[in-house]
Order: structure tokens, then C-alpha cells, then sequence
């Protein structure tokens, strides 16, 4: 045989397996197109059974990416970490108080336990496995919040007055889905839309999306990958033969930004009511406005507000001079975030909402003449 016969009959076996590997590679891409899609269903009833679908059990693998360049604030680094990059999570969720979550990252694997009788985590990477106690007064975000049902559950219960439309089903982790669309009334928010595809017959969502207003591309999707809708068994994590074993208190906002400052805020901030006063019990935090036209006020020390200043500052946020203070202001679309530095009393203000700019500007206005009782 000669060289070039050889040459020849090399290149057809490879073109064989290179083909081979094609189909092999476009198998799932081509399943998942000819999967059946859920059909449309009445959104109104949808919504409701998302709402209520805190009770249905489920386990699987699932991502969520965001593409919010957060600028790290003080001892949030990991809170912000969930809304700027990608987080592939494997949940076991028997119900609202049994249920585990494994974060897979390149660092390591960090699982969160609750169970009936208290919280637990476990961290591979320093092989400790930590007991916390206490029932937080303000829960951080952490990243089994962004699962889609829990996701879904947060955003619907939030809007739960805004307009819904349907949307064409889609097969999402084997599960044939039907879809609604959530737009925001209020002009004030600047979120623009919330898909969520959830299983018509049990109400657990399978995929959100959620997009600014303005924007085409989603900035946050919470996707399944791998699905069953069956009861986990999750039972307490057994510390293992060399590892640590700690008692820690469960993290909060106050643990994060220090002690908080003690400050009554007022019923209103910006025309809109506080519809969460000391927020979890702590004074100096609220909740204003409605929906997703909604934000947070949080009072802390100087020496945080400063910090925060400063790294907003970093991030490309802009210093405005107010009436008695200052503001620092920063727009990650759809986040808009500022950090007040009030002259009297040397207090500082954490904002931050999905509110435009400008209302949180005039809600820097109002806090930077707030007297010590509070009012203005």
C-alpha cells in the first residue's frame, strides 16, 4: 500500500470519529430540543401555584449566574460573589426545614444543612463541620436562595399585585414547564421583567430569569439541570474521623457591618412607607416602598460606612455633596446602591435597592437632615 492510500485511509477513520463524537456531543442539544414543552396555562393560577409550592419535595442539580459586578463591600464578599458569577449547587430538599444545599466551587465544596432541630454547614476545604445556633435577626442572601423555587417563591411573593402574562412552555431538566412573564407596575423599579417556568401540576420552578429594565439579556438565570421531584433523605452531617467540629452563631447583617447604628428611621423616606420598621428586630434597618420598587435603609457605624465609601468609590460610584453630608452612589443595573454620610451626629447610611438613582438620592437628601430623635 502506498504512503499516500495510508494518508488516506487515516483520514477517513479519523473523519469516522470525529463524526462519531459529533453526534455523541449533540445528543443531549438534540433530546432536550425534541423534549415536549409544557403548554401555556392560565398565569394567574401559575403564580399562585408557584406561591405555593414551599411544601412539594425535590433533589437535583442546578446553576445560577449572575452578571452584576458588585463592588465588594465590607465582609460581604461572598454575599456579592452570588449575584456576579456562576454557582452550581446540588440540592436535597424534603421541606421548608429539612433540606441540604452543596455548593460546588473551584475552592471547594460548602454544604448548608437545616434540619428540624438546627443549622449546620460543613466546609471541605477546612474540613470543619459548624454547628450554628441562634435564629439570625437578619438572614444574609446565601446561595440555596437562589435555587428557583426558592427564587421564584421570593420574587412572586414580593410583586404579588403586578400584572402576569403567559409565556410558550419549555422542557427544562425533563420537565415539560409552562412559563409566565412578570412586568413591574411601578415605574420606580428597574427591574424590567421575571420569567418563571414552573411544573404546571406541582408548582416548583424550574428556571427564572430575571431582567433589567432596558436590557435584552437577563442579568441573574437560576436554571435545573438535573431534576427529580421526590422526597430526599436528609439527615444531620456525622463529623468524619480527623476533622474540626465548631459552634458558631448563625451570620446576620449585625455580624457582617458591625454593630449597627441605633438610629430610628422615619415612617417614610422618599414619599414611599416603611413597610418593614427594625427590620428583623434590629433598629436602624427598614424596608421602603412596595414590590420591586422596594429598598433598604440600614444605619452603621462610621468606620463601615467609610469602608464602603471607599470601595463603592473603587467600583466607579460618584460623590455627590448634600444639604448636611455627603452620598456615594452607584448604579450596577439593576441595583442601585449609596452610601450616605449624614454631618450630624456623624452617622452613616447603607442604600440599596431596585430603585432608580434618583430615589435613592432623595432618600439621601432626607436621611442627611434627620435629627437624632429621627425626625427631620
Amino acid at each position: 500500500m502506498t504512503p499516500s492510500v495510508v494518508r488516506h485511509a487515516k483520514r477517513r477513520r479519523w473523519a469516522v470519529v470525529a463524526a462519531v463524537a459529533a453526534v455523541l456531543v449533540s445528543v443531549p442539544s438534540v433530546v432536550a430540543a425534541l423534549a415536549p414543552a409544557g403548554g401555556q396555562v392560565d398565569p394567574g393560577r401559575l403564580r399562585e401555584l408557584v406561591l405555593g409550592s414551599a411544601g412539594r419535595p425535590y433533589q437535583g442539580y442546578a446553576e445560577s449566574a449572575g452578571s452584576l459586578a458588585l463592588p465588594e463591600l465590607p465582609n460581604l464578599a461572598p454575599v456579592t460573589a452570588l449575584f456576579s458569577m456562576r454557582t452550581p449547587m446540588r440540592a436535597w430538599y424534603a421541606g421548608p426545614d429539612r433540606y441540604r444545599v452543596d455548593i460546588l466551587g473551584t475552592a471547594g465544596e460548602h454544604d448548608v444543612y437545616r434540619l428540624p432541630d438546627g443549622e449546620y454547614t460543613w466546609d471541605y476545604g477546612d474540613n470543619t463541620l459548624t454547628e450554628l445556633v441562634g435564629e439570625p435577626s437578619v438572614r444574609l442572601p446565601r446561595a440555596g436562595d437562589l435555587l428557583p423555587p426558592e427564587l421564584a417563591r421570593r420574587i412572586l411573593q414580593a410583586a404579588k399585585g403586578d400584572p402576569v402574562s403567559a409565556l410558550p412552555g419549555r422542557n427544562v431538566a425533563g420537565v415539560a414547564a409552562s412559563g409566565l412573564r412578570l412586568v413591574p407596575a411601578d415605574p420606580a423599579t428597574t427591574i424590567g421583567r421575571v420569567d418563571v417556568w414552573a411544573d404546571p401540576a406541582t408548582g416548583v420552578a424550574v428556571r427564572v430569569e430575571v431582567t433589567a429594565r432596558g436590557q435584552q439579556a437577563p442579568i441573574l438565570v437560576s436554571e435545573f439541570q438535573q431534576l427529580e421531584q421526590t422526597t430526599p433523605v436528609v439527615e444531620a452531617p456525622q463529623p468524619v474521623p480527623g476533622s474540626g467540629f465548631t459552634v458558631a452563631s448563625a451570620p446576620d447583617v449585625s455580624n457582617a457591618l458591625g454593630a449597627l447604628g441605633q438610629v430610628p428611621l422615619p415612617a417614610t423616606l422618599a414619599g414611599r412607607p416603611v413597610v418593614s420598621s427594625k427590620f428583623g428586630g434590629v433598629e436602624g434597618a427598614a424596608l421602603y416602598g412596595t414590590g420591586l420598587a422596594a429598598f433598604a435603609v440600614i444605619a452603621v457605624p462610621r468606620a463601615v460606612g467609610n469602608a464602603a465609601s471607599d470601595a463603592a468609590g473603587k467600583a466607579g460610584g460618584v460623590q455627590v455633596k448634600l444639604a448636611q453630608g455627603t452620598v456615594v452612589q452607584l448604579s450596577i443595573t439593576p441595583l442601585s446602591l449609596a452610601i450616605v454620610r449624614a454631618s450630624a451626629f456623624r452617622r452613616s447610611y447603607l442604600l440599596a435597592g431596585t430603585v432608580t438613582p434618583d430615589v435613592l438620592k432623595t432618600v439621601a437628601e432626607e436621611l442627611s437632615t434627620l435629627r437624632r430623635g429621627g425626625g427631620r
